[in-house]
């Protein structure tokens, strides 16, 4: 596993201690599932901005043949 350090502002740092307090898991877990679930998303976002860019495309060229 690869590691990194960040700097969080005192007000992230302490909403972030209080929720890995809350959760019972340690603040590398917390970070480590809040980037995870921002990956995903980014990843899902991305995949269909490509498919509506294809679905685009596709018609633009349909509608051009005609």
């Amino acid at each position: 596993m690869a590691g990194f350090s960040i700097s969080l502002s005192d007000e992230l740092q302490k909403k972030l201690s209080l929720i890995s307090e809350k959760s019972g898991r340690s603040m590398d877990e917390c970070v480590v599932s809040a980037l995870r679930e921002y990956v995903e998303n980014y990843e899902d976002v991305y995949k269909t901005d490509l498919c509506a860019v294809d679905n685009l495309e596709r018609s633009f060229f349909l509608s051009v043949g005609e």
